[in-house]
């Protein structure tokens, strides 16, 4: 798990609050393989282990418990992207957190988190276990402190858990027991959030029916786009192109976002039984037959959400891909033919993703 890719966001939440504490980047970012100034490019993104060696680098020398809380404050919905969107689009607190977890790989969480409904309400559980020891209060800290402020947002209104358990016995239990307003037991056999019923059942302000099943569904796209591929680069590059999908990117781009030469990503690739060019072509092909199916978006604004300069190229390229021109394949989908199209286009392209 501590090969996957993010972006910048919980770096530079930790970064901001060890500045407050008087601890430079340097210290932090000490043995991680990251720079400061490359952590501010939107695009940037890091594996899992860079982040764990900067949260080890900050408790090395601010063990002090309170530290993970002051990082959770800083989490807003809009934190999570589109996963963000879909949570406040949802009903009820109940079906956001459902949606959390279903789309679990979107989510900024460093460790595992399972939900486990009890007669009081539902448990969101914490599993410390994936850590080293140092790092297990900073990052259990931060994860319930930044979920409570979520479901703040999303409900518009303060929020309290039920009950909060820590595994651990910080030196100054008031300070939490402060912070979450409620009922927190030390040295438990787990940590996590009781969440009440009552919250449970609570409409959310902003929900929006058709909003949430639109983000929903592009949510299930880029979780799926990873369904079927086994090869660990090959899962890293999809990943990179979905978290870049409104712009053209080549693989000497790719490899040097990855951390390896153009011709090695190529090399690695094939060893997978994967080419570039048919990832690349497949992450822009479900985003523009997502867009095509489920918008009304003309081609011109659909060939720029993809990255093209033109609606021209876009019609070339999709008609590679599909065998039709983007229009024929939106009135064909509109009048029940897609299972029929899909069929025709898997004949057509082979096993998606492959070389």
């Amino acid at each position: 798990m501590w090969r996957q890719r993010r972006g910048s966001t919980n770096i530079l939440y930790l970064l901001n609050i060890a500045a407050e504490l008087g601890v430079g980047s340097e210290v932090c970012l000490c043995d991680s393989g990251l720079e400061r100034a490359a952590l501010e490019d939107v695009e940037h993104t890091h594996e899992l282990w860079q982040e764990l060696a900067v949260i080890r680098n900050l408790v090395a020398v601010c063990p002090q418990p309170g530290v993970g809380l002051r990082i959770g404050k800083l989490y807003h919905l809009t934190s999570l992207g589109l996963l963000g969107y879909t949570m406040l689009a949802s009903r009820t607190l109940s079906e956001a957190i459902r949606v959390s977890s279903r789309f679990r790989p979107l989510s900024l969480s460093i460790c595992p988190v399972r939900l486990q409904p009890e007669p009081d309400g539902l448990a969101m559980l914490f599993d410390d276990s994936v850590l080293p020891q140092d790092a297990r209060s900073l990052v259990i800290e931060r994860g319930l402190a930044a979920w409570t402020k979520l479901f703040g947002e999303l409900l518009q209104r303060p929020f309290h858990p039920r009950r909060i358990d820590l595994s651990f016995n910080p030196a100054d239990g008031q300070l939490f027991t402060e912070h979450f307003g409620c009922e927190v037991s030390f040295g438990a056999g787990r940590n996590g959030m009781l969440i009440d019923v009552d919250d449970l059942q609570a409409p959310l302000p902003l929900a929006n029916p058709f909003t949430q099943r639109t983000c929903a569904s592009l949510c299930q796209q880029l979780c799926d786009s990873l369904d079927d591929i086994n090869g660990p680069l090959a899962r890293q590059v999809l990943q990179v192109l979905m978290s870049r999908s409104g712009r053209i990117n080549p693989a000497r781009e790719v490899a040097g976002w990855l951390g390896v030469s153009e011709r090695s990503l190529h090399r690695r690739l094939g060893q997978e039984g994967y080419s570039f060019r048919i990832l690349d072509e497949r992450v822009r092909r479900q985003l523009a037959e997502h867009l095509l199916s489920d918008s009304s978006l003309g081609l011109e604004s659909i060939a720029h959400q993809l990255g093209y300069a033109e609606a021209a190229s876009f019609s070339r390229a999709f008609k590679r891909w599909t065998g039709r021109p983007p229009l024929e394949w939106r009135r064909q989908r509109a009048a029940g033919f897609g299972p029929l199209m899909d069929a025709l286009a898997a004949t057509r392209t082979g096993v998606p993703g492959h070389a």
